[in-house]
């Protein structure tokens, strides 16, 4: 089973998404905080998508070949809110890539 971890660091002119996937750490920096986070997972194109919800931006893109079963979790470091909305359409941008 592989995983893929996700950690939020902020600093003080930006901002540091940290993705750890098969024992590869990538740092992805962005200028604005986003207020949503979507994620696509493209099964048969082997693709798994992190995006800026409200500006249809990518964030991060990992491609892996899947070949079981997909089994998301979330999991919040310290105390907070995590909201969950699945099933809904595919963004634009999306669409035409």
């Amino acid at each position: 089973m592989r995983r893929l971890t996700v950690c939020w660091f902020p600093f003080s002119h930006s901002f540091l998404y940290r993705l750890l996937h098969t024992g590869v750490m990538s740092d992805v920096h962005v200028t604005e905080h986003p207020a949503r986070i979507g994620i696509l997972l493209d099964y048969t194109g082997g693709r798994l998508l992190f995006f800026n919800a409200e500006r249809g931006l990518v964030l991060f893109t990992i491609r892996h070949k899947f070949t079981g079963a997909a089994h998301p979790a979330f999991a919040l470091e310290k105390a907070g809110a995590l909201t969950l909305h699945m099933g809904m359409d595919l963004p634009e941008f999306v669409k035409h890539s």
